[in-house]
């Protein structure tokens, strides 16, 4: 958390499901422990899940739930309000109506600036922005969804209905669960502390992937940039996202990958070349 203030990056990313609220915890423990220069420029993102999530298909999505939860994050990170309150999932059990009609009473008393949703598909986030206009209330203006370099055509219509109906599109996972990052070689094995090694189901890498990766090195090589700090670049210059949610490292600094990307400046053409690698990999990876 030093080093995103020391970067000037000022809109934080938790939700309450985070370890059991700890991420939340943690976030409102710093804030309070820091001086109010570096801290009123803070501005977090948060997230409600619907009980559906964890399997609950009785407890509603509806304003009483997502009060009590509300309340709850707040007071973990002891503020007043957030800059972003999502939810987490769409809910499949819940009407569409009810939720937009409770997130449009969280804007409504100010305890957050924007609302939106995470995880969704375009028929869910039309359904939504349709009845937000049918009921005359704010709706989501905000999604979140897993998007990178590694799927340069993923959510190509999902991105489209937020270009035309204004609503901001947040991608997480950049890096593609590390993928992107340029651990994994072909005909090696997976680095024993990597996600791929933990994964259980022991899913390997195609050689399409490993040919886009090898592009990717490629790129970098040439600019005398890490893999990690490329990719980034990508989605930092990606016409449709604002906001690439980012996460740290496991060591020090933190934050080297994304303080080298703000440096990189991908060329027309090398963006081309990129796009044109990872189109080959398999949907599925």
């Amino acid at each position: 958390m030093d080093e995103a203030a020391a970067l000037g990056i000022d809109l934080w990313d938790t939700a309450g499901r985070y370890a059991g609220g700890a991420s939340e915890e943690l976030i409102g423990a710093w804030l309070c422990n820091r001086p109010p220069m570096l801290t009123e420029r803070i501005r977090i993102a948060t997230k409600v899940a619907p009980a559906s999530l964890a399997g609950d298909r009785e407890t509603l999505f509806d304003e009483k739930y997502i009060e009590a939860r509300l309340e709850a994050s707040l007071s973990r990170l002891r503020r007043h309000r957030v800059a972003l309150f999502l939810a987490h999932a769409p809910c499949e059990v819940t009407p569409i109506e009810m939720v937009v009609e409770a997130f449009a009473a969280v804007l409504e008393s100010g305890r957050a600036e924007r609302v939106g949703c995470c995880n969704i598909g375009p028929e869910g986030l039309t359904a939504a922005l349709d009845a937000a206009e049918r009921l005359g209330v704010r709706g989501f203006d905000w999604v979140q969804n897993g998007f990178s370099l590694l799927s340069p055509g993923a959510d190509r219509e999902l991105r489209a209905i937020c270009r035309e109906r204004h609503v901001a599109y947040s991608p997480y996972s950049p890096l593609a669960g590390g993928i992107l990052a340029g651990r994994y070689r072909r005909g090696e094995p997976y680095p024993p502390d990597s996600r791929m090694a933990l994964r259980p189901d022991g899913q390997t890498l195609s050689g399409q992937t490993h040919d886009a990766l090898d592009a990717l090195r490629s790129v970098a090589g040439g600019m005398g940039a890490s893999c990690a700090a490329v990719a980034l670049a990508w989605i930092l210059g990606h016409p449709d996202c604002a906001s690439p949610v980012v996460g740290p490292s496991r060591s020090a600094p933190h934050l080297a990958h994304i303080s080298e990307a703000l440096a990189v400046d991908l060329s027309d053409g090398d963006r081309a070349q990129l796009e044109r690698a990872f189109a080959a990999v398999p949907a599925d990876e």
